[in-house]
């Protein structure tokens, strides 16, 4: 079982991943950081991630002997079940880590880790629209109430609940389970290294991306993300 975290909420912060790493060290076990705001959050590269009022900008921190190869797929697996549980909305999932609802981004997942006292700490940080979007075509959020706190709660409460469980995590179907919620299987996509027309096949057992090329040859393909072309 997941060990107890401590739960800190703020209204406005710059990182909610910088403040959990720094509390997770502070008292030496799992936190739960959640902000209405970020000013100064980040996803995947260091590209800024905007957090307007009233969305989520979610946290979870842990500490781990050996954390899954896996974890940023599997925590966009456990955020859809969090969200068709409590908003009853099916969100897809685009490799390797956006969130996508009726074919807009409206979140994403960013992992970070670091040695710590011979061990592994690691952060998941959520970022999810519910009302309010950026001003960009792709981007689209879950039209729901920014202004219904307890329904905020019981969502952060059970998206706690998923993401604890990747703490010690050894399901043998989530690539089944991930495959089943890709928004993008079989479609055509492209990556900066290589200009040839490329389909998503899935993904291997460390989470990286199945592409298959025109002559039929299998590619792994882990360096970054990928641009679906029917999609965004």
């Amino acid at each position: 079982m997941p060990e107890s975290y401590n739960h800190l909420h703020f209204k406005s912060v710059g990182s909610t991943n910088d403040l959990c790493r720094d509390e997770c060290k502070k008292q030496l076990k799992p936190a739960l950081i959640t902000a209405d705001k970020q000013t100064a959050g980040r996803g995947r590269n260091q590209k800024k991630w905007e957090s307007p009022q009233g969305n989520i900008s979610f946290s979870y921190g842990f500490f781990s002997e050996k954390p899954h190869p896996a974890l940023s797929l599997l925590a966009g697996l456990k955020t859809t079940i969090a969200i068709e549980k409590v908003f009853d909305k099916y969100v897809k999932l685009k490799w390797p880590n956006d969130l996508i609802f009726e074919s807009k981004k409206i979140g994403g997942i960013l992992v970070e880790t670091e040695n710590f006292e011979n061990k592994f700490l690691v952060v998941i940080g959520i970022g999810i629209n519910l009302k309010v979007n950026p001003n960009e075509p792709h981007w689209g959020d879950l039209d729901e109430s920014i202004s219904n706190e307890e329904k905020k709660l019981v969502f952060i409460q059970e998206l706690a609940s998923e993401v604890s469980k990747l703490e010690n995590y050894s399901d043998e179907n989530w690539q089944s389970d991930w495959m089943t919620n890709c928004a993008h299987m079989n479609s055509k996509i492209k990556i900066a290294s290589s200009s040839e027309d490329l389909f998503f096949q899935g993904i291997d057992h460390t989470g990286a991306a199945l592409l298959k090329n025109t002559n039929g040859e299998i590619i792994t393909y882990q360096e970054s993300s990928l641009r679906v072309l029917d999609l965004y």
